[in-house]
This record gives C-alpha cells, structure tokens and sequence, in this order.
C-alpha cells in the first residue's frame, strides 16, 4: 500500500467574520465529529464588521417576554468509523492564500476532510442584525423587533448520526 502526501500552505489566511459553529480546516485528515452550537440570542444590533462603519441616531428596541423561550434537547449519538483502502494514494495540494469574508454554520475544507454530526440550531432575534463590508453607513434608523411567543423555538434534534468513512 503505497500513501504519499505533499500539502504547501504559502501565504495568509484572512478571516474577516466566524459566527457559531463554523471552522476551517487546512491540512490532511482533518475530522470534526461531533459538532454541536445551541442557543437563543438576542442582540439589538448584532455584528459590525469591516471600516468605516457609521451607525448614527438609531433607536434599536427588542423585547423578547416569552413564557418558555428556546427550549433545545439535543442527544445526539455520533460514531465515525475509518478503513484504510488498499488503493494508493497521492496528494499534491499548494495553497497561496485563503480569503473568507463570512461564515455562519459553515466549514471550510482544504485538502482531506469529514465532518460527522454537525449541528447548528439557534433562535435568534437581530434587531439591525450584522453589518459586513466596507464604509457602510445606517443614518436616523428605528429597529423594533416584539417577539410575543408564549412557546418560543423548540428544537428537539435527536439524530443518531454513524460515518463510515473508507479511505483511498
């Protein structure tokens, strides 16, 4: 059985945004097994990102009185198996640079990867919600989000996730 790996990373890697639940993985052989994010949020603004952003005069109201608010019952039972293959195998990856403007609930593979049981559940209340970019300007702006739920967002995500993963 003949395996051969050659993997050059030259340069930068520039990131300007990761939200819940998102990874980049360079390289050979890389597993991500298990994943899990949950959550409930509530940001009245949310995420700037970038220059030269101006947020002037903004009222930005969020009410949220739910009774039960995002209740998550998440068991999940993840099993990744691996088998060498008897094929050969040869890898030849250059890489100069890696540019990501944004990732939310996402994954980035470079080179050789599996991901087993990624889970991303949220409920969420952005009153401006995320700003990317480059010079953005939000003048004399009023943002209200009334979120009257008496239940708000169940999830209930009970997978049984199982990889059989067979390498060449």
């Amino acid at each position: 059985m003949l395996k051969s790996s050659q993997f050059n990373f030259i340069g930068d890697i520039k990131v300007q945004t990761m939200q819940r639940q998102s990874g980049i993985f360079i390289g050979e052989n890389n597993k991500a097994i298990g994943w899990s994010a949950h959550g409930k949020d509530n940001s009245v603004i949310g995420s700037i990102s970038g220059q030269s952003n101006l947020l002037f005069n903004n009222i930005s109201i969020l009410i949220d009185p739910d009774f039960i608010d995002t209740p998550i019952d998440d068991r999940d039972i993840n099993i990744s198996l691996e088998n060498d293959c008897d094929e050969n195998h040869t890898s030849n990856l250059s890489l100069n640079n890696l540019q990501v403007n944004s990732m939310q609930d996402s994954t980035l593979f470079v080179g050789d990867g599996q991901v087993t049981g990624m889970d991303a559940n949220e409920k969420a209340n952005y009153s401006q919600g995320s700003i990317f970019g480059n010079k953005n300007q939000l003048l004399n702006n009023l943002n209200i989000n009334n979120d009257q739920d008496q239940i708000d967002a169940i999830i209930d995500d009970q997978d049984i996730k199982i990889a059989h993963i067979e390498r060449k």
